[in-house]
């Protein structure tokens, strides 16, 4: 939990309060590093002051004794300031990299803490920008720009307090800096560069597990291996702490080797002049001290006005970071403290609701029981709520409203752990870690034994591919699982979820991604692997489900119709209607190639009147067209051209509104979009997307057109029919 202070709004806790606060636990290293400042500060501004004695003591009396000691002393001053400076650069990188450390894992915890509502309504990449952009800002205040400012304070408040205490007769010094000052630091740039590289090798490492954990946050949570991925994280911290400390020492290294250089060359042209005005060649300047005092005033005043900008940046970044460590779970309900047995008897929704604030419900009083032992497929249309059932059963979130049962205990009552302990989830996207075959397994359960593992992968399915690469299990499954077929990666899911040994399987479209051929076969294993549990499978491709005990089927949230597939068949409601929109097609075993039945064709209001002939002519004309996800089937404005059939997978309809998409529809197996382009070429009056990957049948208006080109009967039923549509 943060502190308080912590989580106060960004508006009652200003920077410097926000300093104070993460840099407290390093307050006697602070106290060194103020006191390595002063050291430098003293050396600076007491420099002048030796040059006045120099020209108006030793130089006057011709005293070569006095010469040489006010020398050696300036030269110990100048010996104190450098290894003054180089402790407060190392200590302050230390002070910094720790500072920012906590911070990072602050901000890492909350993203743990927080529900999956909060990644629903949040860019991920929004959070991403807290965790780089800005704490980079905040990093380099930390590391440099709160320094610089302390020091150039001090700096130029000692300076100007000693101006009135000198009298000056000589307006102005000319400082001369030999080319070969900046020899050595020159030397040191390439050590530099390359501790910068590894420090930004260290913080993409850092920032892909922070991205790797956004993306596996309902796997992190349903396993409950929060704390197994936060021990990850604090291990590359640690390594990118010992980087950020050998990069910033690198780097201030050579500035400060410069610095000291100037000042060598600066004391070294003081001894020369006195030496020179000794013999008579110059005269003594008793006002050399005062030019100095007026340099450390304008170099103070200059490096304040440069480190400002620095810190109101780093004000907004410390905004930003209170911000996100203020959000707090959209489920704040205390933790259950019963520890629940392995399932035995039934789960019941009893009354269950749940909505949003200010939204409409998006469940609404759901009531239903599940004996322990029984497959159950929860189906509708998208947008009915089979998903919101499965994150209400795993805790991902809470009910608005009524209670789930487990054999007889409400899990809100329950502990956490024993709940998800004995539940196996498979997810429509699989997201595996980037390391092993058998760590990529083992996250089922950390404490797995490798033979338990093989076992797993054997249930499975995937152990003879996974002995099929060059190190077997320890073979790396490349970033987000690459290297693997879709179906390869759910069959490291199923592995997975076998480890568990779970008491209840969860299925959340765990096929709907899959070509057909890979789809039969994951189904066969997942009905092996469920035999003896308890199954919830929520889907919206109604052939998977045909063998399940009951199937559940809802829309806008409540309980439509129950039974099995027969049944709900010969009762022609709700799922005889989906069944029949997902049904005519023919899906070729790549999933890339389809055909559509004239049967089909005939339910498409537009087409319902060409007859059996006719529809066979123009599903031949059919072709198939396979996009990815994110890819757009066409944009508003576009001119019309075709006509489209989903048949796998899903999209969005998006309008443009005030410059802004706004969703309108999410369609999926067996919708059509754009029929009226058959007819006209008028522009698209929206945007349609894909949300996954997803296979359609396209029938372009120019084969239309030469179809209808004889048949002016049949293009005039079929305009009277578009007009309704219009």
């Amino acid at each position: 939990m943060e502190p308080v202070s912590e989580r106060r709004s960004a508006n009652e806790v200003g920077f410097m309060t926000w300093l104070v606060h993460r840099l407290t636990p390093y307050w006697g290293r602070c106290l060194l590093v103020a006191l390595a400042i002063l050291m430098q500060v003293a050396f600076r501004v007491l420099v002048p002051m030796g040059y006045q004695e120099i020209f108006d003591g030793a130089i006057v009396q011709r005293d070569l004794e006095l010469l040489t000691s006010l020398l050696a002393l300036l030269m110990a001053g100048w010996a104190v300031h450098g290894f003054a400076g180089l402790g407060q650069d190392y200590l302050s990188a230390w002070i910094s990299s720790r500072a920012m450390n906590d911070l990072r894992e602050r901000m890492f915890g909350q993203l743990q803490r927080l529900s999956s509502a909060y990644y629903a309504r949040v860019d991920s990449g929004d959070v991403m920008s807290r965790f780089s952009n800005d704490l980079a800002v905040i990093e380099q205040a930390l590391a440099q720009g709160i320094y610089t400012a302390f020091f150039s304070f001090f700096n130029l408040t000692g300076s100007l307090v000693l101006l009135f205490w000198v009298e000056w007769r000589l307006a102005a010094v000319t400082l001369a800096i030999l080319v070969a000052a900046y020899l050595f630091p020159s030397l040191l740039g390439p050590r530099a560069r390359d501790k910068a590289y590894e420090r930004k090798a260290s913080e993409a490492e850092v920032a892909a597990a922070v991205q790797e954990s956004i993306g596996a946050h309902s796997m992190v949570r349903a396993f409950d291996l929060r704390e197994y991925v936060s021990a990850k994280f604090r291990a590359l911290l640690d390594r990118l702490a010992v980087k950020t400390v050998a990069a910033q020492f690198s780097s201030a290294l050579v500035g400060r080797t410069a610095g000291q250089s100037v000042f060598f060359v600066q004391i070294m042209m003081m001894g020369l002049g006195g030496w020179l005005a000794i013999e008579g060649a110059l005269s003594v300047g008793a006002l050399v001290g005062f030019a100095a005092l007026l340099q450390n005033v304008a170099n103070a005043s200059n490096h304040l006005a440069a480190v400002t900008p620095e810190l109101l940046r780093a004000s907004g970044g410390v905004r930003r970071v209170q911000e996100f460590l203020s959000e707090e779970p959209e489920s704040a309900e205390p933790q259950g403290t019963e520890a629940l047995g392995r399932l035995s008897r039934d789960i019941v929704f009893d009354g269950v609701s749940f909505a949003y604030e200010d939204q409409n419900p998006l469940l609404d009083g759901l009531s239903f029981r599940v004996r322990a032992g029984e497959s159950v497929a929860l189906v509708g249309p998208s947008g009915s709520g089979k998903s919101t059932v499965l994150n209400l059963l795993l805790r991902l979130r809470n009910p608005s409203a009524g209670a789930i049962r487990f054999d007889g205990t409400d899990i809100r009552q329950a502990r956490e752990e024993s709940l998800l302990d004995q539940i196996g989830i498979v997810l429509q996207e699989t997201f595996l870690l980037k390391t092993s075959f058998a760590e990529n397994i083992r996250l089922g359960r950390l404490a797995a034994s490798e033979p338990e593992i093989v076992e797993a992968a054997k249930l499975a399915k995937i152990h003879g591919a996974i002995m099929e690469k060059p190190l077997g299990y320890d073979a790396l499954v490349g970033e987000a699982g690459r290297h693997l077929s879709v179906g390869q990666r759910q069959r490291i899911a199923i592995a997975r979820a076998i480890l568990r040994d779970p008491a209840l399987l969860v299925l959340d479209e765990a096929t709907s991604a899959l070509d057909p051929a890979t789809e039969a076969a994951v189904h066969k294993t997942l009905a092996e692997v469920g035999r003896g549990r308890t199954v919830f499978a929520a889907t919206h491709r109604l052939s998977s489900v045909v063998e399940a005990d009951r199937i559940l089927v809802l829309e806008k949230g409540r309980l439509v119709e129950e039974g099995r597939h027969q049944e709900l068949l010969d009762r022609g409601g709700t799922y005889f209607q989906l069944w029949r929109k997902q049904s005519g097609f023919e899906i070729h075993e790549d999933g890339r190639q389809a055909q559509v039945s004239p049967s089909r064709l005939e339910q498409i209001p537009l087409l319902s009147r060409l007859g059996e002939v006719f529809s066979q002519s123009i599903a031949d004309q059919f072709a198939s067209q396979f996009l990815p996800e994110g890819r757009f089937v066409f944009r508003q404005g576009d001119v019309g051209e075709a006509f489209y059939i989903i048949v796998k997978g899903r999209v969005e309809v998006l309008v443009e509104d005030e410059r802004q998409d706004q969703r309108r529809a999410v369609l999926e197996d067996g919708d059509f979009f754009g029929e009226l382009a058959l007819l006209d070429a008028k522009p698209r009056s929206a945007t349609v997307r894909t949300l996954s990957s997803t296979l359609l049948l396209t029938l372009q208006r120019r084969q239309f057109e030469l179809f209808l080109k004889n048949r002016p009967d049949l293009r005039a039923a079929i305009e009277e029919q578009a007009m309704k549509r219009r």
